[in-house]
């Protein structure tokens, strides 16, 4: 199924291969990203969590054409964005356990993200700490504030 068709609800989190987190605030962020995420196919394989806590696996990617404006074009905007469509598989649904097992996964797997200060006592432990009592998929989105592919 297409992602315009799985009928999610937003915000989305996403769980790459490599245990990182992706955070979507609606299917025109989860449908736009940059060169890098494209040539390095970053989303394949993906797990798409949605505020319900249904799940899809992304199984192909596909640029359907630019995002954004003509001035997108230009370097002081960063880099070219790519209209996406992602091809979803879906998978059993998760409790909100296994949620914030997952998200304390990734943000474990990538604590230099985290982090802005040298002390993961001051920043990173409390932080993980309000995740892994997190109660729905929008609050863990909301404490964490994940990245999109856009900039990718």
């Amino acid at each position: 199924m297409k992602t315009a068709d799985a009928g999610l609800r937003f915000p989305v989190l996403g769980f790459t291969v490599d245990r990182e987190i992706w955070g979507f605030q609606d299917l025109d962020r989860l449908t736009k990203c940059g060169p890098r995420t494209l040539k390095e196919n970053t989303q394949l394989g993906m797990e798409l969590v949605d505020a319900d806590r249904r799940r899809w696996t992304v199984r192909s990617v596909r640029r359907t054409g630019r995002a954004g404006s003509l001035l997108s074009l230009l370097p002081i905007f960063g880099p070219p964005q790519s209209r996406i469509e992602q091809d979803l598989e879906p998978m059993a649904p998760l409790s909100i356990d296994e949620v914030r097992c997952r998200a304390c996964a990734a943000m474990e797997a990538h604590a230099i993200n985290y982090l802005e200060g040298d002390d993961p006592d001051v920043e990173f432990k409390p932080l993980l700490a309000k995740v892994g009592k997190a109660r729905t998929v929008a609050e863990i989105h909301d404490l964490l504030q994940p990245d999109t592919f856009e900039p990718h």
